[in-house]
């Protein structure tokens, strides 16, 4: 993954479309379990490497990039499992967020082609601006009531569903009976936890439910001790080192049921001063600009600008924010294939901005509603540096 050395996100890393990315891990683990995938599979972990075993475990650390990693094990020689087993490099998806690589995870499409663009993420045709994973809109209302069929409007694509074989979702707390998470992919299998030792529980009871089939598992911990402590505080560190432990045990405990191991990651994170901290809010006159509330996350602004204000809309960005970001056309960034490789969802060109504010150098983005308070975090996502686009990959037999 080099850095990008000339054009408009010199500086930066691009994901590396179309064949080093956790879109073509999950094209891997699709075909290799029967099913069809539009994308090449991973070369690291090729089909034929993940169709023998009779249990394919997939699990999404939330915010394990290959930084964090690497400072967690020069601080821990001795780790159980994390510093036992070799690993690959993958890039991830951009945006380099949870709520567009978890999607990818769910479905085996990529963000072009299940345009889930951003944690915050406009929907033109409702005339809001969500936090699409919760279903929510900015106030925290529920934008997506029970009556509503909130499957048929996102219309995610699921090369999932063509595997033949069982497969089970296990995520943690509310998150996989959530609205979203029951769009999309059918699963055999439904479970949450609260713990990690819930998680070990509910991976052994879904390889002991079946005698072969697929599980995906989900733990969001990590990245909120991130966010709200930073990538290398002690509290991370000490909660990094118990994943480690329990990753440790349930391979123990896999031992002799024909499973494989993927452990890897949705994106990295970095840290940000309190200096490189932008309210976007405070730009005097953005708003003015703009059609609705920036969307995406902190790690990049997506821009809807009112036509008669665009100029505006550019002078105040190159005054204001010019040193913080990359101000890059949304139609620049779809000519160069930024959200993946596929069929574009049918309606992608209506959730990306006309421009978007990608960060440099650790900076990030807040974009509060009318009445609130910016909220920053101290670890942050969502844009194209190398902290946030490197994850791991962990292929390992049980």
């Amino acid at each position: 993954m080099p850095e990008l050395t000339g054009g408009p996100l010199q500086g930066l890393y691009f994901p590396d479309y179309p064949d080093d990315t956790i879109v073509n891990l999950m094209a891997s683990i699709i075909v290799a379990r029967g099913g069809h995938s539009p994308h090449r599979p991973l070369t690291n972990a090729p089909p034929d490497r993940l169709a023998e075993p009779r249990h394919l475990i997939c699990i999404a650390v939330d915010g394990l990039g290959v930084e964090q990693l690497d400072n967690y094990l020069a601080m821990r020689p001795d780790s159980p499992f994390l510093g036992v087993h070799a690993h690959t490099t993958l890039s991830t998806v951009f945006p380099a967020t949870t709520a567009s690589a978890i999607t990818t995870f769910l479905t085996g499409a990529s963000p072009t082609e299940h345009g889930i663009l951003g944690w915050h993420l406009n929907l033109p045709d409702l005339g809001l601006v969500s936090t699409v994973l919760m279903s929510h809109v900015r106030t925290g209302s529920d934008f997506a009531p029970e009556a509503f069929d909130l499957d048929a409007y996102l219309a995610l694509p699921s090369y999932l569903n063509s595997i033949p074989e069982p497969r089970a979702q296990l995520s943690y707390g509310v998150i996989p009976h959530s609205r979203f998470s029951r769009t999309g992919t059918h699963w055999d299998r439904v479970r949450a936890f609260e713990d990690l030792d819930g998680l070990h529980d509910e991976v052994v009871a879904a390889c002991h439910a079946v005698k072969r089939g697929l599980s995906y598992v989900y733990w969001p911990v990590h990245d909120a001790l991130c966010h709200e402590h930073g990538t290398r505080d002690a509290h991370t560190m000490e909660h990094l080192g118990q994943i480690d432990d329990a990753l440790a045990t349930l391979h123990r405990s896999l031992h002799g049921h024909g499973a494989l191991l993927i452990v890897t990651a949705d994106h990295g994170i970095h840290d940000t001063p309190q200096e490189q901290r932008i309210d976007l809010a405070a730009v005097p006159g953005l708003y003015d600009c703009l059609a609705t509330l920036p969307c995406g996350d902190a790690g990049h602004a997506s821009c809807f600008v009112r036509p008669r204000r665009e100029t505006r809309f550019l002078e105040l960005v190159e005054q204001h924010l010019g040193e913080a970001c990359h101000c890059v056309s949304g139609e620049t960034l779809l000519e160069m294939g930024a959200f993946g490789p596929g069929q574009p969802h049918p309606k992608l060109y209506g959730r990306v901005g006309d421009y978007l504010l990608i960060a440099r150098d650790r900076q990030a983005f807040a974009a509060p509603v009318a009445g609130e308070s910016p909220l920053f975090t101290l670890g942050n996502h969502g844009g194209m540096s190398i902290e946030e686009m490197r994850v791991p990959l962990f292929v390992v037999d049980c």
